[in-house]
């Protein structure tokens, strides 16, 4: 059966749109949704079936590389990942914004999404449908972008995302207007200084 795609909106949201969203998310759901970059899959970041179900849809995806927690403050990544007074400097000049920050595991991180270095990402978004998600969830939720299409393009439409990988999904929750299909930059604070792992749409910031 084939997700079901949901047009919302979000200024003001549809409450009875984001309840449906969450309650999707709660029994072991597939959704896609925007992060303000690039359309991504997002699930219980608690749920083993979900989590598996994800993998599935990226099955080339190297097991090791950590996937990215979106969070919608620093307050909600820090019950996630250790965060000491440095990164919490930077991250407070980066988010909400573009970036996808790689950080030491906290302890309070699911077992089904710790990797053999004990790392975590995590993001805050700065639109508003997924940090409305993640509020009504009221925790951080997984996400991972969407792969490549055969032009090696992200897709930016949601019935590219429907009809590409529908069959997989529970929903696609979409605002009816193309999403931008680019890449957040990736910063790794995990060891003495700050690395830039990935350039993306996020201008490199003062590290």
């Amino acid at each position: 059966m084939n997700a079901e795609h949901l047009y919302t909106w979000q200024d003001p949201p549809n409450e009875r749109h984001l309840d449906q969203t969450v309650d999707l998310l709660r029994r072991d759901g597939v959704i896609a949704l925007s992060t303000g970059t690039s359309w991504a899959f997002a699930v219980d970041p608690s749920s083993k079936r979900a989590n598996q179900r994800l993998s599935r849809l990226k099955p080339h995806r190297d097991a090791d590389r950590p996937y990215a927690l979106l969070c919608s403050s620093i307050s909600m990544a820090s019950g996630m990942a250790s965060i000491d007074g440095g990164a919490y400097r930077l991250l407070n000049r980066l988010w909400p914004g573009p970036y996808t920050v790689l950080l030491p595991a906290g302890p309070e991180l699911p077992r089904v999404l710790k990797t053999k270095r004990k790392v975590v990402g995590v993001r805050v978004p700065d639109t508003a449908l997924a940090t409305l998600v993640v509020d009504r969830f009221g925790g951080p939720i997984v996400v991972t972008t969407v792969p490549r299409g055969p032009d090696d393009q992200l897709p930016t439409m949601g019935y590219e995302i429907v009809e590409i990988f529908g069959h997989a999904l529970d929903l696609v929750l979409d605002l009816g207007e193309p999403v931008p299909g680019t890449e957040t930059t990736v910063l790794d604070l995990t060891g003495d200084a700050p690395q830039v792992v990935r350039h993306g749409v996020g201008p490199l910031p003062d590290l």
